[in-house]
């Protein structure tokens, strides 16, 4: 991958560290000075080395001045990258272009790694032969949930950026679900070269379409239930007004991400989504006529919020679409 000529890397690190952990940040400098003493204190065995690289997607806080302070007695090699370009997208392809590592790990500022993360990672990658390996994301409270936010509900509902496929191993190569968010993942060079960059069109859901990409490539991803690391989930993110907005725009996102083919001049959209909508509709209204338990009406409710969003932004896409196919010139954002 080219080095973007508008990024400068301002500390060489050791010629050939094993793993990067890219952490891509903005404006975060707080949850920076907690997430970095746990990267440096990172168990190896002995079987490899890694480095650190904090990739400032144009922060205007005292991320710079943080990184600066800690790397003079830092234990493993920390560096700083300063990405202007704003976008999760940009950071996270600027961090591949300049990783050192023939392993890129990936985790997010406000994620709390266990001291094996990076260990569980690694094994899992050679015991396995694997190209991608993702790990389990739990919850870490910020305060303690309400009382409607039961254990049950949030499994249910999702949007908090945590995983949980279970205790076992699993193996996209054997048509298991390997889904994976962006706070633990790590994948070879490789294997990140077959795969590209991420989509810079995305302000959100990067993570699920490199994954859909991934397995679209054949890249053998799995599951370690080893690696785990914990989500910060602050107060503001535990309100219902909070999921629906969730919903909301990742219906938008979705939107960009279905393809667009010719038939899509009369139905804006596959015909698999109005059917989804369809199941959406039925599932709200009859667990309500019902009265099952909320949170599996909130489920079905935020559902067909995801699905009204993504027919909204394809409709307003819409005429981009019909002047593409009329002129033979992509209109489409």
């Amino acid at each position: 991958m080219t080095r973007p000529s508008e990024t400068g890397n301002d500390q060489t690190a050791p010629p050939s560290p094993d793993v990067t952990v890219i952490l891509a940040t903005r404006d975060r400098a707080a949850q920076l000075a907690r997430i970095l003493p746990r990267l440096s204190a990172q168990a190896t065995g002995g079987a490899f080395a890694y480095d650190i690289l904090v990739v400032d997607n144009g922060s205007t806080d005292e991320t710079r001045r943080l990184v600066d302070e800690c790397r003079g007695t830092f234990p493993v090699p920390l560096r700083h990258v300063y990405e202007r370009q704003a976008g999760k997208s940009y950071a996270l392809n600027t961090g591949m272009a300049l990783a050192l590592g023939g392993i890129f790990a990936f985790t997010d500022d406000d994620t709390r790694p266990t001291p094996n993360w990076l260990q569980a990672l690694w094994t899992c990658l050679h015991e396995e032969r694997a190209e991608a390996v993702t790990g389990k994301v739990s919850p870490h409270w910020m305060v303690p949930p309400p009382a409607w936010l039961t254990e049950e509900a949030f499994r249910g509902i999702g949007a908090l950026g945590c995983v949980d496929h279970g205790a076992r191993r699993l193996r996209s190569f054997d048509g298991q679900d390997c889904r994976w968010v962006g706070g633990n993942l790590a994948i070879r060079r490789e294997a990140a070269e077959r795969v590209g960059r991420f989509d810079v069109r995305l302000e959100r859901g990067q993570d699920t379409d490199y994954y859909r990409r991934a397995v679209a490539a054949d890249l053998a991803v799995v599951y370690e239930p080893a690696a785990v690391v914990y989500h910060e989930i602050p107060p503001e993110r535990l309100t219902k007004d909070y999921f629906r907005h969730w919903y909301h725009r990742a219906g938008r996102y979705r939107a960009q991400l279905l393809p667009w083919k010719r038939e899509h001049l009369v139905t804006i959209m596959p015909l698999g989504r109005y059917r989804r909508m369809a199941s959406s509709v039925r599932g709200w209204v009859g667990r309500r006529l019902r009265g099952e338990s909320w949170w599996q009406q909130f489920r079905y409710e935020l559902m067909l919020r995801e699905d009204l969003s993504t027919w909204w932004r394809r409709l307003q896409l819409w005429p981009r679409w019909w002047l593409t196919v009329l002129t033979g010139r992509s209109f489409m954002p």
